[in-house]
């Protein structure tokens, strides 16, 4: 029988593992397309950067949107699943429920519902700023999740970002508040911060 050093142990390594993966999944499901429609729809650095920037705006929404109205929504495979991740917090096995994914399959999943709209409205109106909005859609991913691995091991935060535990910890003791993990953003616009 394992010890609960040992059962924490091995989440950790198996959470880790699938950080990897999902890291991975996330760096191709928005570079390869990027890729591609740089170099079949060139555009200007200028329009690259605009992209960039809304695209880091759409996936912080996406993140909230996905947080607070499919998750939470109760009976949900999306609910039930999340819940898992409420469940072990502060447990031995918590590191295997943090990944934000779960499985490449549902990184897949996640750049698929960002990515379509966006290449399907950026073809239409001619704007050429999706590569930049899938390289801050990876970016964006990347950047959540490790900073979701950091708040619920207790890992080193950057400087500015400390605060965010507190915030993010205080959504699993009152999950009707404060959707966005790290960027409250769209939590301030819509004033679902909590108190």
């Amino acid at each position: 029988m394992l010890t609960p050093t040992e059962i924490t142990v091995e989440a950790i390594a198996h959470g880790r593992a699938i950080k990897r993966v999902n890291a991975l999944t996330a760096v191709l499901c928005g570079g390869l397309p990027a890729a591609v429609l740089g170099i079949f729809f060139p555009a200007g650095l200028g329009r690259w950067v605009a992209g960039f920037v809304v695209g880091l705006l759409w996936a912080s929404l996406f993140e909230y949107s996905y947080h607070r109205f499919l998750l939470h929504l109760p009976g949900t495979f999306f609910a039930r699943r999340h819940l898992e991740h409420h469940a072990t917090v502060g447990t031995a096995t918590e590191a295997e429920h943090v990944n934000l994914g779960g499985s490449p399959i549902w990184v897949v999943a996640m750049f698929a519902i960002n990515g379509l709209p966006v290449l399907i409205l950026d073809t239409l109106l001619g704007l050429r700023i999706a590569p930049g909005m899938l390289i801050a859609f990876s970016a964006y991913f990347l950047t959540t999740e490790e900073f979701h691995w950091r708040i619920h091991l207790g890992e080193w935060l950057p400087p500015g970002f400390q605060g965010t535990r507190a915030y993010h910890l205080a959504h699993h003791t009152r999950p009707d508040a404060r959707f966005n993990i790290f960027l409250p953003l769209w939590d301030l616009m819509f004033r679902t911060a909590g108190s």
